[in-house]
């Protein structure tokens, strides 16, 4: 169906529906710009109100019912964020011909709506494109697309009565989480009649724009909203916003200006049928997002992909809140790079130099430094590298979240990984030898030139995932106290890893709504390290990959003394202080009794986790310490929806290199002048002092040592309460 023949179908459908007159009602709010609705109407408009700006609601109101159309200057930036979520469709048909251009926007990390007349069945959406960022910058210069295809086996569902459909994103060129999300919400009081509207859309398949004024809430029915645009014809499947970028409705059909029959365009004359934005509409129509989620709802209730959309409410969603605000607004905003500046060593002993850096990255990827500022706040040991900036304003001893993300490069082929002799050619520690799990391990999409087949690299870390049970079979990582700079925490931006099927990741669903945390395997500390801040920052932000995720109890997750603290205590304790590095092989431990989630059945989550540290000793030769934890005791005792959790359920030992060996099925060799078992070098492998001994015994009674241990024996296993008791021979 040509162009032409298609807006006069769905215009003659949507001119049916309309029982008033567009330019009647237009003319009636241009001389009375007050927004009205009935007593219900706008107690529902007080209510949602309250769940969004709380104690405000009223004075906001009031602003609203008086006509106030003054906005806080913020309203541009919210804007701007989620304005990143829209993207233009390229509709395709099965040979590759170009049929037609739509709009559509993200409401849920990986997961996009539009019509249904504009992608209408799964093949359709297979042979689709999704192009995000096609847009101008602010020196008016052409950038994007970013192109996504659709994933119709993840999800696809459509409703032709509602003129909606939503479809799972595949991975191409980057990660769609990264452009936040505008979630749908059931809940009523978005708007009242009379208040003005917003439309981000691609009309006509060109660059993103915005109708932002004279966009006003016309009428409403239990199902549709009526609004007037004056100046852009939308776009098929474009978001309609409120002035407070919460989704009213999915745009889907108007109601142009006829003359004599004839549709007119924006000059005045007959519209010619080629470019859809010049047509003058008199009236758009939209299915309310109250609707569209409430059919969601009932439809697919349980999707994982939904999950994140259904747990959204009027306070987390609103974009600069929590969930489509916070992890919204970090995703959408700033990011975090390392300036102009240069390292040179300090031949100090001591030096407080803390450096803070915010910039942000613009979208063809050009960096504009925002601030940069030093305070007296931390040690740089010797042989360390410090920055050197001009001063600015002290953040303080205490760094809050920083409001930008880690950079973050698409190109995956220039992370190394796991670098084997990062100790020194004197001392080479080898990944883990799969062994019989190789037959478990997930493949890459498309193996390395070097044979790599399983391991994914990433900045300073290697993981290899279990097919199965979703999970890492392991992370290892490259470790070093060097190169350090004191900065603000970017906020944690998990994504999903194009390199091997989407199928084997676990993502946000498995974490919401319970007491389990995204745990890193590889921690995110651990990896704050570079030769410039930038290095640091992509380094760290790396660790937030699903693949290197597993579900850990918050209080165990979050325990800083023992578990998180085992690393730095090793590296201080046992290896010489001017070779700060270190190689730490992380894991959990996948058994067949793994429970289950009781919202997510087919997902078994691990109970213990293993970790084996390997560094230098003072006399420079290799050591390695093995460490197991366990949650089970907790999490049978507290449940998952419990928060008063005490931190010792949660119990931690230092175990044999050759007991993690005999758990994980995964074998540890290291090379020095020749190649020889890691458990060589652990301390325990030749046993353990009778003082130690006797310590093990006091601690475990023949009950925890059943209950902890299974076939192993408690003589392998010390308890470790504090970072102090670990035995380094």
């Amino acid at each position: 169906m040509s162009l032409l023949g298609r807006i006069e179908e769905q215009s003659r459908k949507a001119e049916s529906r309309c029982d008033f007159d567009p330019r009647r009602l237009q003319e009636e709010f241009r001389f009375r710009s007050r927004p009205q609705g009935s007593r219900q109407e706008t107690e529902d408009r007080r209510r949602f109100l309250r769940e969004t700006v709380g104690g405000d609601a009223d004075a906001f109101l009031e602003r609203i019912l008086n006509g106030n159309e003054l906005q806080s200057s913020n309203y541009f930036s919210r804007g701007a964020r989620a304005a990143r979520a829209v993207a233009r469709i390229q509709m395709v048909d099965p040979v590759e011909n170009i049929r037609g251009w739509g709009t559509g926007f993200l409401i849920a990390p990986e997961v996009l709506i539009t019509n249904h007349h504009v992608l209408a069945r799964p093949e359709a959406a297979a042979a689709s494109q999704a192009h995000f960022l096609y847009e101008k910058d602010d020196a008016d210069r052409d950038i994007g697309p970013e192109v996504f295809q659709f994933d119709v086996q993840r999800l696809f569902y459509t409703s032709p009565e509602l003129d909606f459909t939503v479809v799972a994103l595949k991975e191409l060129s980057g990660q769609p989480q990264r452009f936040g999300y505008l979630p749908l919400l059931s809940n009523l009081g978005k708007a009242l009649e009379g208040e003005w509207l917003t439309i981000l859309q691609h009309p006509g398949g060109q660059r993103k724009q915005v109708a932002a004024r004279e966009n006003r809430l016309l009428k409403r029915t239990d199902t549709l909203l009526w609004y007037s645009t004056d100046t852009l014809g939308g776009s098929s499947g474009s978001p309609v916003t409120n002035n407070d970028w919460f989704v009213v409705a999915l745009h889907h059909a108007g109601i142009p200006v006829r003359r004599d029959g004839k549709i007119q365009a924006l000059d005045g004359a007959d519209w010619d049928g080629n470019d859809e934005s010049q047509i003058h509409w008199e009236a758009n129509e939209g299915i309310r997002a109250s609707v569209i989620a409430n059919e969601l709802k009932r439809s697919r209730p349980n999707h994982p992909l939904l999950v994140p959309m259904y747990a959204a409410t009027p306070e987390s969603a609103r974009v600069g809140g929590e969930a489509g605000g916070r992890t919204n607004a970090s995703r959408t905003g700033l990011y975090s790079v390392g300036p102009t500046l240069t390292t040179k060593p300090m031949n100090l002993k001591t030096l407080t130099l803390p450096l803070q850096v915010e910039a942000e990255v613009q979208p063809d990827g050009r960096i504009a430094i925002l601030r940069a500022s030093l305070s007296s706040t931390a040690s740089v040991r010797a042989g360390e590298s410090a920055l050197v900036a001009e001063a600015g304003d002290a953040p303080g001893e205490d760094f809050e979240e920083a409001t930008f993300e880690s950079p973050f490069d698409p190109d995956y082929s220039q992370r190394p990984g796991f670098q084997p002799d990062f100790l020194g050619q004197k001392h080479v520690v080898h990944l883990p030898t799969l062994g019989a799990m190789a037959a478990h391990a997930v493949p890459l999409l498309h193996p390395s030139a070097n044979g790599d087949k399983n391991e994914l690299k990433y900045h300073n870390f290697s993981v290899v995932m279990h097919a199965e049970r979703r999970f890492a079979l392991y992370s290892a990582a490259n470790v070093s106290m060097g190169q350090r700079y004191a900065m603000k925490r970017p906020p944690d931006v998990w994504r999903t890893d194009p390199r091997i099927d989407a199928k084997y990741q676990i993502g946000n669903f498995y974490y919401r709504n319970n007491q389990f945390d995204r745990g890193h395997l590889t921690r995110r500390e651990d990896l704050e390290f570079g030769k410039t801040p930038k290095e640091a920052l992509s380094s760290a932000g790396d660790t937030c990959h699903w693949c290197n995720c597993t579900p850990m109890h918050k209080k165990f997750n979050q325990n800083k003394e023992t578990w998180q603290g085992l690393e730095r205590h090793v590296l201080e304790e046992a290896i010489i202080q001017d070779h700060l590095n270190a190689q730490v092989i992380t894991g959990p431990v996948l058994e067949e009794d793994d429970p289950v989630y009781e919202k997510t059945p087919n997902i078994p989550y691990p109970v213990r986790f293993w970790k084996i540290v390997a560094g230098l000793k003072s006399d420079g030769t290799l050591f390695s310490v093995a460490f197991i934890l366990d949650q089970r005791d907790a999490i049978s005792r507290f449940g998952l929806d419990e928060v008063a959790v005490p931190i010792g359920a949660f119990k931690t030992f230092q175990t044999k290199v050759a007991e993690v060996e005999r758990l994980t099925g995964l074998t540890f060799t290291c090379q020095s002048g020749k190649v020889h078992a890691l458990r060589e070098c652990d301390p325990l492998n030749g046993g353990l002092p009778e003082s130690v001994r006797r310590r093990v015994r006091r601690r475990v009674s023949p009950n925890e040592s059943a209950e902890l241990f299974g076939d192993a024996s408690p003589r392998d296993y010390l308890p470790i309460t504090t970072p102090a008791a670990v035995y380094l021979g």
